[in-house]
């Protein structure tokens, strides 16, 4: 079990696991928004659904892969209303490992799903940056204020960026992008500029630093590692570079995010390597 399936409080997991279906909101570069409602199932936080490559739902996500979703069940009566909703980043499976073992958990899900109906259409994975969870019947009584007065119990359950306040995690997910990079890839060049900071969450960055003909390997990355901040802070060329040994997905935050949020709300980097390691499972190195 990943780090990030542990984080998903147990009630979540267990909503996401009893429910079938959620509704995903698109929008298009030019932001005309577009709302379907798709089957889906879950590892941890990450979400997984199918659709033919021809519907609104893939072109938009092919131009803007920025999505919300919406899982939830249907009742006149706010008082029991519950459901899970979320914000992340969509993309499309390409390996076929991949896409066998997501075939396999719709067949455990939904066993009365055709095998071969699995020929003509592609798997979408959710990688959320935040869940919240509804919960209305938490709530001891019943609103006095009947229909147009109900509150929402509403918790955050899942957030890569837990230990900032709502609405700076909100201002950081809005501008983060879930890059893929391959094997032997370089990630960020020695010299270039610093105008990116990274955090793994998948794979593996090698840091190495050149002088002269000779490469030094500074250090290995993993999971919940982060790389690029001092640059970022400092106003200077990278002093390293970083190259993938393997298949890696990194979250990329711009340098202008980074360093309003580490001067607004944090103060230093050090706090912002603590949330984030704490987040992913990792203790600060």
């Amino acid at each position: 079990m990943s780090t990030t399936e542990q984080e998903l409080p147990g009630p979540v997991l267990e909503y996401l696991g009893e429910q079938s279906t959620m509704t995903l909101a698109t929008a298009s570069p030019t932001g005309v928004p577009h709302a379907a409602t798709f089957l889906y199932v879950n590892e941890g936080p990450s979400l997984y659904f199918w659709s033919r490559s021809t519907t609104e739902s893939a072109r938009h996500i092919e131009q803007n892969p920025m999505v919300a979703f919406t899982v939830d069940e249907y009742t006149t009566d706010l008082n029991q209303t519950r459901g899970v909703q979320g914000v992340g980043e969509c993309s499309v499976l390409l390996s076929g490992e991949q896409i066998a073992r997501v075939a396999d958990l719709f067949g455990q899900k939904f066993p009365a799903l055709s095998p071969g109906a699995t020929m003509s259409i592609s798997f979408f994975r959710i990688t959320p940056t935040e869940i919240q969870f509804i919960d209305n019947k938490k709530s001891s009584s019943a609103s006095p204020e009947g229909v147009f007065g109900a509150e929402f119990h509403r918790e955050r359950s899942y957030s890569v960026f837990g230990g900032l306040p709502t609405q700076t995690a909100q201002t950081i997910s809005a501008s983060t992008q879930l890059v893929d990079a391959d094997a032997d890839s370089v990630v960020a060049r020695q010299g270039g500029p610093a105008d990116k900071f990274f955090i793994v969450v998948d794979g593996e960055l090698e840091v190495t630093r050149e002088e002269g003909e000779s490469t030094e390997r500074i250090a290995t990355l993993g999971p919940g590692d982060l790389y690029g901040e001092m640059a970022i802070l400092f106003d200077r060329p990278r002093g390293t570079g970083a190259r993938a040994t393997k298949p890696t997905r990194l979250v990329v935050i711009d340098g202008d995010t980074f360093r309003a949020v580490v001067a607004q709300s944090l103060g230093t980097t050090r706090d912002f390597d603590q949330i984030i390691r704490d987040r992913l499972g990792r203790s600060a190195s």
